[in-house]
């Protein structure tokens, strides 16, 4: 059986996924507090922010809209 060219250490994966959760989540908790300020639906944009896969996408999202919205 062939090896791997580079291996990394076993607990690598799950320290990884643990830092994305938490920068997610850090993420999404900035979200819920400028969506609350700006007078936009908070509890919507926290939880497109933290689903998985999508997360970042919905964090880019909510910048563009943001940008772009009119200011009443």
């Amino acid at each position: 059986m062939q090896r791997y060219m580079y291996q990394a250490h076993p607990s690598f994966g799950p320290v990884l996924m643990f830092a994305v959760w938490i920068v997610q989540l850090l993420i999404a908790f900035l979200i819920f507090r400028d969506a609350k300020e700006q007078k936009m639906l908070a509890p919507v944009w926290v939880i497109l922010a933290i689903l998985p896969m999508f997360g970042f996408f919905a964090d880019l999202l909510y910048l563009v809209i943001r940008e772009f919205r009119v200011q009443a």
